[in-house]
């Protein structure tokens, strides 16, 4: 909205699906511009991942010369989590002197995480500090995570820059809103052991007992497992609805037809989903864990302990007969003001104009 971006991404062919080396993908729309390389693994015993990162490297130094003799050097740089492509903007900033900032989104800066920073092996605790360390500014999503990576990587300033919701489509427009006549639950997530989905459901029969129509909608990729453990367990299956994986503008459709958000993750950062629906006026019930109480208070949902499925039935318990108590108005229009594409991008650009501004050697 406020300046030219042009992405290029790179991502290993993990299903092994790809008939030649690389395939590289280009898409345009306005001032935003796509590259996007997909490229084959090495399947080697032992030294495979070694071989890919440097294929990584390598493959993403090219587009980046080749970015460079067709466009000429961007302004500034903008990585998305550290690793791996934070390793080329640090060889940008060496090679021509290129300021870069980092965003950071990852919700490994815990000891509750399966893949969490306090476990990773020194090669990766070294690059990820010395990233941080040389970019011109760091902006994590949440105080939380920022806070968590000054304790357990490097003592660096940051400044919060949160995640966003395209209010286009995630909105309290009254012609779609709320279309479900019986109260609606929705859970929207990847349904893996980090969103505890099981627990949800296990809350649900409790709640589907208490009150018959009340229904829950799923939304998520691969969830036949959980519709077998929703059968197992007794929920009927006019009680709830697994969507499968659907596309961004339908996720926001499935949202503005229902009451109220469950999320009962064991650990998060700050997750989409809840800007999403607060977007689109709905209260959300969530586990007080990561950035997510910096969203959510008595005026747009339910904070309460992970893993605590008690905490969880008498939320739902609590939203359902006080739904009229949340202002949907109000929840859409405090976050848009927050966590729209034109907030945001104001901000981002603030920074970006702060750095380029400066003289190189202060950078």
């Amino acid at each position: 909205l406020f300046c030219r971006v042009d992405v290029i991404h790179l991502e290993p062919d993990t299903n092994n699906e790809l008939k030649q080396s690389v395939e590289i993908s280009k898409n345009q729309q306005g001032n935003l511009s796509e590259t996007i390389i997909i490229y084959k693994l090495y399947r080697l015993p032992l030294i495979g991942k070694l071989f890919s990162l440097i294929k990584y490297i390598r493959l993403f130094q090219q587009q980046l010369r080749n970015y460079i003799a067709v466009c000429g050097k961007p302004d500034i740089v903008h990585v998305h989590v550290p690793i791996k492509a934070g390793i080329l903007a640090w060889w940008l900033k060496s090679r021509y002197g290129l300021p870069y900032v980092v965003t950071e989104h990852w919700a490994i800066y815990n000891n509750t995480a399966v893949d969490a920073y306090p476990k990773r092996n020194f090669l990766f605790k070294y690059v990820t500090r010395k990233i941080i360390e040389n970019a011109s500014a760091f902006l994590p999503v949440s105080k939380n995570l920022g806070e968590a990576v000054q304790q357990m990587v490097a003592a660096v300033d940051f400044t919060v820059i949160p995640n966003v919701a395209d209010t286009n489509f995630f909105n309290n427009d009254s012609s779609k809103a709320t279309h479900e006549t019986d109260f609606t639950f929705v859970h929207v997530s990847t349904l893996k052991y980090q969103k505890n989905p099981e627990g949800i459901l296990r809350a649900f029969l409790k709640i589907s007992h208490l009150y018959p129509k009340a229904r829950l909608i799923v939304v998520g990729e691969h969830p036949e497992p959980l519709i077998a453990y929703a059968a197992s367990i007794g929920i009927n299956e006019n009680n709830i609805l697994f969507t499968g994986l659907k596309s961004y503008e339908t996720v926001a459709a499935i949202l503005q037809q229902c009451h109220a958000m469950v999320m009962f993750s064991r650990y998060e950062n700050l997750p989409c989903v809840i800007i999403e629906a607060l977007c689109c006026g709905l209260p959300v019930i969530s586990t007080d864990v990561g950035g997510i109480p910096e969203m959510i208070n008595d005026s747009n949902g339910i904070l309460i302990s992970n893993e605590d499925e008690d905490a969880l039935n008498n939320a739902m318990q609590q939203l359902y007969t006080n739904f009229n108590n949340y202002n949907k108005t109000a929840i859409a229009d405090n976050a848009e003001n927050i966590y729209s594409y034109q907030t945001i991008g104001k901000r981002v650009t603030g920074i970006y104009d702060g750095i380029i501004s400066k003289p190189a050697e202060k950078q």
